[in-house]
């Protein structure tokens, strides 16, 4: 099932989860400065790149790859 922008998803994170909501979703390679750094990814139709909002605010960039809905 595809992701789309305002799904919830969540990844991997530590020994636990993290979640948040995608906010963009990027099908050509794309850099986004976070917290004074600039993370990139891959990306294409198939396998997009989401900008994704933390409930604590805080913004993520993640492959499809990387993420399932919530």
């Amino acid at each position: 099932m595809a992701i789309s922008q305002g799904d919830k998803v969540e990844w991997g994170w530590g020994n636990g989860t993290g979640q948040g909501e995608v906010k963009k979703v990027y099908t050509q390679k794309t850099t986004v400065k976070i917290k004074e750094s600039e993370i990139t990814r891959d990306a294409d139709d198939d396998c997009p790149a989401y900008l994704i909002e933390q409930e604590d605010g805080d913004e993520v960039l993640k492959s499809a790859s990387e993420v399932r809905k919530a």
